[in-house]
């Protein structure tokens, strides 16, 4: 029931974006998605309480399980926190006079994730999948800005690349196995796949790997990501980075794990890669000045904890026993970072879209002093940097704690040394964060001081994340009823949580730093109230705007000693980027061609502005354009084609065919 009315809020929210003023359809519409968002929490609430629901909607077969509530669980509370905010948020984008774009694809896009987590069909798996895809893709260059319009095409050509392809390999693969679009329930995949050869069960579960790790930027998949969070409104950012992050780990959860199975070397596989991507996106963030592309960066590096946890579930459980339980353990973490990570990671968007609604800018060179004019903004960040640092007693500590105490009692080296590499990397994120806040929200700047909050409804939305932070941090079984599909046998309560003899207590630590606390403040008696002019060392030309240490000072000194990784690690980089660029150049080659054909041989066609006609921006025009016209025109070229043209084209084909051949 409460599916049918999150389904049904998101479809009368897009359908409420044809209302003709800006502001009066964007308003609707979110509030829309909000009402969808409540329901989805409401549907989790009676799988929780009811167990799992099989029902068949608007003729979609859906299958609501215990995994499937975990994600309707970070999409429904993600979904209400930036559907609330983005009702005066969005006003910023009042310039594009495009309500109904917004209404159409934001809401789309989140009742699509609800169906990739629910449906029980490969084909609609993959339908919901692509639908996701586009939606984020058209909001991501909402904005219109060149800048904005480049990285959408990266992200864009790169999914489907990387995802496109590879889901719809799985979906033909899925199909040879049980003979019947009809029969593409994951129940009959799960039994062909059972007798198949091992080849086939490899080609299977590799694509679908593929497909996961580019959607959530594992390493080497994480060229796009940066500059697709930058881009999008941070509204959009924050469910990307909180929720569209998490639906790949439901796809390796319930598709890669449960469908195809797992070993041992898999599991370790997941777990490296996990490693890897976490001391990458950290370490990049690190040097970052721009929020948003900090927090991006730091959605890489939490997504590789969260593989960590999986990975080490995955490689010990098939073993049985002890290691099983440990096992249980990694898994059940991997799951609870989750969750948090969309908390912690939503809230830190919002913060940084709130001082971009209210300055302009989220460039840290620019930023500082807000943390007076905007004290709420300023709290919630806190708490959120805190959170994702691992800092106790906030969400993030508990999750990432017992991710390493998996590693560590796993008795195995590898598994072992990626928490060691965790642990080592949460201080590097701390760091991160100190600069993240303190550039923004310290010391004094005299050009923001007549600066204010932002609205009640961005605030609420700030705070309904920043909040959980802190209540699950003190009280974990608020939630872990929920998250533990895996049974591990997790001690927790009011006052504790941990695994076998390795217990922590919030209440008692929050208890332990109050009396701290008061005992710093009473043996050293701060004073307030006085003020004094800084030192400028004798200098009379310099702002005391910038008396401070400016974002790219911070770890100057520590980025020098590492800068051999950067520089190998740029390589990388510079490789994903170029070989998007070339995919675009031969996009533009072949769209410049069939318009040349269809108009003038002397039309240029150099940029993708070039294929743009009129002012509106359309989708079809940035990325199915050549396709379009080219059956348009197939018919009336065709039968007058010189060879030249045919062999080109020839070439195209074949090489298209080897390349399909090739990863069969």
């Amino acid at each position: 029931m409460f599916m049918e009315y999150a389904l049904g809020a998101f479809i009368i929210g897009g359908l409420l974006g044809f209302i003709k003023d800006y502001k009066a359809s964007v308003k609707a519409s979110s509030f829309m998605a909000l009402i969808g968002s409540l329901a989805l929490l409401g549907e989790v609430y009676n799988v929780y309480t009811n167990g799992p629901e099989r029902l068949n909607l608007y003729r979609i077969p859906l299958h609501i399980t215990a995994t499937s509530n975990v994600f309707l669980l970070i999409l429904g509370i993600v979904g209400t926190a930036a559907s609330l905010y983005a009702i005066s948020y969005m006003d910023i984008f009042e310039r594009t006079g495009k309500g109904w774009v917004y209404a159409i694809a934001y809401n789309t896009f989140l009742a699509s994730m609800a169906l990739v987590v629910t449906v029980n069909s490969m084909e609609y798996f993959v339908m919901s999948w692509e639908l996701m895809t586009l939606s984020s893709f058209i909001l991501v260059f909402f904005s219109e800005k060149a800048r904005d319009v480049g990285a959408s095409v990266k992200y864009y050509i790169t999914m489907h690349f990387l995802d496109t392809i590879p889901l719809f390999l799985a979906l033909g693969t899925a199909y040879s196995l049980v003979g019947s679009f009809e029969k593409l329930s994951f129940d009959n995949i799960a039994t062909a796949l059972a007798s198949a050869p091992a080849h086939t069960k490899i080609v299977f579960g590799g694509l679908l790997l593929i497909a996961f790790m580019a959607k959530a930027g594992i390493v080497p998949f994480q060229f796009w990501v940066a500059e697709t969070y930058r881009a999008a409104p941070t509204s959009v950012s924050a469910v990307m980075a909180g929720a569209m992050e998490k639906v790949t780990l439901y796809g390796l959860i319930a598709l890669v794990w449960k469908l195809v199975g797992t070993t041992y070397l898999l599991g370790i596989a997941i777990a490296l890669l996990g490693a890897t991507t976490l001391t990458v996106g950290t370490l990049y963030a690190l040097r970052e000045t721009n929020a948003k592309r900090l927090l991006a960066y730091h959605s890489i590096g939490q997504m590789g904890y969260i593989w960590l946890g999986i990975g080490i579930g995955m490689a010990l459980i098939p073993k049985g026993g002890a290691l099983a339980a440990i096992g249980a353990l990694g898994a059940f973490a991997g799951l609870f970072h989750a969750l948090n990570h969309a908390i912690f990671k939503g809230s830190l968007f919002l913060s940084a879209g709130a001082v971009e609604y209210r300055t302009g800018t989220v460039e840290l060179e620019e930023l500082g002093g807000l943390g007076r004019q905007m004290k709420w903004t300023a709290l919630a960040a806190l708490f959120a940097s805190l959170a994702i640092a691992g800092v106790p007693p906030f969400n993030g500590f508990i999750s990432k704690w017992l991710i390493y105490v998996a590693g560590y009692q796993s008795k195995d080296f590898l598994l072992a040394f990626g928490a060691l590499l965790a642990v080592f990397i949460s201080a590097a994120t701390l760091a991160s964060f100190v600069k993240f806040y303190g550039t923004q929200f310290g010391g004094e700047m005299k050009r923001y001081k007549e600066v204010r909050e932002v609205p009640g409804t961005m605030l609420l939305g700030q705070w309904i994340l920043a909040g959980l932070t802190l209540l699950i941090g003190v009280f974990p079984g608020t939630v872990t009823g929920i998250l533990n599909v895996f049974n591990a046998p997790i001690k927790d309560g009011v006052y504790r949580i941990g695994f076998g003899s390795v217990l922590f207590s919030p209440v008692l630590f929050i208890v332990l730093v109050a009396v701290i606390a008061v005992g710093f403040y009473l043996s050293f008696r701060p004073e307030y109230g006085k003020e004094a002019t800084p030192w400028d060392c004798g200098t009379t030309a310099l702002n005391e705007d910038e008396y401070r240490v400016s974002s790219e000072g911070y770890y100057i000194k520590y980025e020098e000693k590492i800068g051999s990784f950067y520089r190998f690690s740029d390589w990388f980089y510079m490789i994903g980027e170029g070989i998007i660029r070339y995919i675009v150049r031969g996009y533009m080659w072949i769209a410049s061609y069939f318009v040349k054909i269809v108009d003038t041989p002397y039309t240029r066609i150099e940029t993708l502005d070039d294929l743009r006609r009129g002012r509106v921006l359309n989708a079809d025009e940035e990325a199915l354009k050549p396709l379009i016209r080219f059956l348009r025109i197939a018919c009336d070229v065709l039968p007058g084609i010189r060879l030249g043209t045919f062999v080109v084209i020839a070439l195209i084909v074949v090489g298209a065919v080897i390349g399909i051949l090739m990863a069969l």
